[in-house]
């Protein structure tokens, strides 16, 4: 009996202490989930290589002074009044950028282009009025360096180099029906600017302005005699300004993808 008693005391007391161990533990501690961080944002880079295509209009002027005459006092003269030239192009682009520091950015750009571009004047006194003079660009291509300033997919730039022109001049007398042509290939001197947007991926889209001037040359040297008509050297300027839009698709050989370039994490 004594022992049943003891028994029961002992469980008595086990269970009065059990609250008071188990207050002893303390709150359960609490567990954050780690913060999630955003995919890194690209910066756009625009080094790298890119072909393109580029079409627009083109316009200037020109005029023809006699080298030549049947009367000497004559030589010097203007055959025609200024006159203006003007038509389409339509052409292909390939160029290589490098950017640094870091935003700057300097290139080379070589493009080439089909060109209509023509205008036609009356041969004035002292000469033969019965003359027309047409003068045309058959094609052009420019060969220039480029420095601009980009905001991330946006470029700025200015450019300059040389140029190249086949040219013709035709002559023609509406009276005895009988004319003459001569062609050269022309080199001149270009400048302009530009703004360039990578508007998808490695596609950009630019618009661009130039000038070209490709001074004065020579036609129809020697004089060329038909019958009593003799169509003397003449002295040809040509002047071309430029407006074009273009595509372009930017490569990246043998380096990470355009666009790829540092990465800024966001969190």
């Amino acid at each position: 009996m004594k022992k049943l008693l003891l028994t029961g005391v002992a469980g008595v007391a086990l269970l009065a202490g059990a609250p008071a161990h188990a207050a002893d533990l303390g709150p359960r501690p609490t567990y954050k989930a780690p913060p999630i961080v955003a995919p890194p944002v690209p910066i756009f880079t625009w080094t790298g290589c890119y072909l393109g295509i580029e079409g627009g209009g083109t316009w200037g002027r020109s005029r023809a002074v006699a080298v030549t005459s049947t009367d000497p006092e004559d030589v010097g003269l203007p055959l025609t009044n200024d006159f203006n030239i003007s038509g389409g192009l339509f052409g292909g682009t390939i160029g290589c950028n490098y950017q640094f520091a870091p935003n700057w950015v300097i290139g080379i750009e070589n493009d080439l282009s089909w060109t209509n571009k023509r205008g036609s004047a009356s041969v004035i006194p002292p000469f033969n009025t019965a003359g027309v003079e047409t003068h045309k660009e058959r094609w052009l291509d420019t060969l220039r360096g480029r420095v601009g300033f980009s905001w991330d997919r946006v470029l700025i730039y200015g450019t300059g180099g040389v140029a190249f022109a086949g040219t013709n001049i035709n002559v023609f007398n509406t009276e005895e029906l009988v004319g003459v042509s001569d062609s050269k290939t022309r080199t001149g001197c270009t400048a302009g600017g530009g703004i360039e947007w990578a508007f998808w991926g490695n596609w950009t889209a630019k618009v661009e302005y130039l000038f070209v001037d490709f001074g004065s040359a020579h036609y129809v040297s020697p004089p060329v005699e038909i019958g009593d008509i003799t169509f003397v050297t003449r002295d040809v300027k040509f002047n071309d300004n430029i407006v074009r839009v273009g595509i372009n698709y930017l490569f990246n050989w043998g380096k990470a993808p355009i666009g790829k370039g540092p990465v800024v994490a966001r969190y």
